[in-house]
């Protein structure tokens, strides 16, 4: 595959929808034998109505909570991949690389650079894992 964003989503991606998948199918099953999906189906509702309008409302929160926690966790997968050389090119802008550009000015006394693309690593980090929150705490059924 080589170096590239397109390589690193690829990768990610494959790794990543397991969890989603694991947690979306234990809330399907749980909410699939409930009261209410039963009488849908009691009064002739199809599969794929009972699915849409009983089903994915119920389950839609943990694929939002989830997907919001998983890019907070590719970001700094690809950040890592990129500071070991392993993501994106050198040539592209990546967290990654500005880091390990930075490191190598570290030496030359350049601490600035190391500092501002960790500040600006951990804001962004820090707000989307703020989102996932409040999106949990809005959207959980169990919360409110």
């Amino acid at each position: 595959l080589g170096n590239g964003v397109w390589t690193v989503v690829i990768i990610l991606s494959t790794v990543g929808w397991t969890s989603i998948y694991r947690q979306v199918r234990a809330e399907y099953i749980k909410h699939v034998n409930r009261d209410y999906v039963r009488a849908a189906q009691a009064i002739g509702a199809s599969h794929a109505s009972r699915m849409f309008v009983h089903i994915l409302p119920n389950v839609s929160h943990v694929v939002l909570v989830q997907l919001s926690l998983l890019v907070v966790a590719f970001i700094k997968a690809e950040v890592i991949l990129s500071f070991l050389g392993l993501g994106v090119p050198v040539d592209m802008v990546s967290w990654g690389t500005m880091l390990a550009e930075a490191q190598n000015e570290l030496v030359l006394g350049k601490w600035w650079q190391l500092v501002a693309v960790t500040a600006a690593m951990a804001v962004f980090v820090t707000a989307f894992s703020t989102l996932t929150d409040a999106l949990r705490d809005a959207l959980d059924p169990k919360l409110r």
